[in-house]
């Protein structure tokens, strides 16, 4: 890579650690479901060529932005306004073992026993960090969390069988198939949208702005532009930066403490991701990893 790649493959982790961590107060004020809405109103908004024809077909179509966009999200960010922003940052990253998982039921790679190990290790470590003091009260937003990477993982392998879409076009029109999904089940579960539309504080809709212009508009496009004039194995890597960078973010500004279970499971979970990016198999069908897959909104 030349250095001005690797300096720019900082920011698409940098802005997914900053979202997640300066983004919960905008989770918590707005709520979940309506945050999210909102962010995926403004992906697809932007992202959307509406004079490119779509190639997908629909039923596939509504399924991924079901699994891939709304539930996956959903799921995420109510997580994510329950629990430290270190370890929403940390647990996301289950996406990858998950995804693997989901690639390999599908039938569109094999699942090495190198890459089984790497699975394994990442599941120890998050088990090391919901077993660990402290993370007891968050359980529910932990488990939420995984659960949302768990829908992630099976939107990814539904993409990379059934897309016919560049990854920009597919992006916008999900996102914007998200929208409404996530609007009708938040007027239906969540209340006062009105007033807290009104009664938003600017540091509330910043997190609104970087949750849907930094965490996804600009970081996927850096991301795969990146990816355009790189290989996988030189990019996917970079990605790790974020539960370090969320780490960082949550102990210098939320004054978060760090256990030594979190830290333990933490390792772990990296280690295992470390080893599940190292080239082993070839896939059986579509684009390599990191190319057709989007890390977690």
């Amino acid at each position: 890579m030349k250095p001005v790649h690797i300096l720019i493959a900082v920011l698409p982790p940098l802005l997914w650690a900053a979202g997640y961590s300066f983004g919960k107060g905008a989770l918590v004020h707005f709520q979940p479901l309506f945050t999210t809405a909102m962010m995926y109103a403004i992906a697809g908004t932007t992202l959307f060529r509406p004079g490119s024809p779509i190639l997908t077909p629909w039923r596939w179509l509504i399924l991924i932005s079901v699994l891939g966009c709304g539930l996956q999200s959903a799921l995420i960010f109510s997580g994510v306004a329950l629990v430290d922003t270190s370890l929403a940052n940390l647990v996301v990253q289950a996406q990858v073992p998950f995804a693997i998982i989901a690639a390999s039921l599908f039938g569109l790679e094999k699942l090495s026993p190198f890459r089984m190990i790497g699975v394994a290790v990442s599941i120890l470590g998050i088990a090391v960090v919901l077993g660990s003091p402290g993370s007891g009260s968050s359980l529910s937003g932990l488990l939420l969390i995984l659960t949302g990477t768990a829908s992630w993982g099976l939107g990814q392998a539904l993409i990379r069988r059934y897309s016919r879409d560049d990854t920009r076009q597919l992006i916008g029109v999900t996102s914007l198939m998200a929208t409404p999904q996530l609007l009708i089940v938040s007027f239906a579960v969540e209340r006062n949208h009105l007033h807290l539309l009104a009664t938003g504080s600017a540091y509330e809709w910043f997190g609104v702005a970087l949750l849907g212009f930094g965490s996804f508009v600009a970081a996927y496009l850096i991301w795969y532009w990146l990816l355009e004039r790189n290989r996988m194995d030189q990019v996917a890597p970079f990605a790790l930066l974020m539960p370090l960078l969320g780490m960082f973010i949550g102990v210098t500004f939320f004054d978060e403490t760090l256990t030594s279970g979190f830290l333990m499971g933490s390792i772990l979970v990296l280690f295992g991701l470390v080893i599940t990016l190292i080239p082993t198999a070839r896939p059986i069908l579509g684009t390599s990893d990191s190319q057709s897959e989007t890390p977690a909104t």
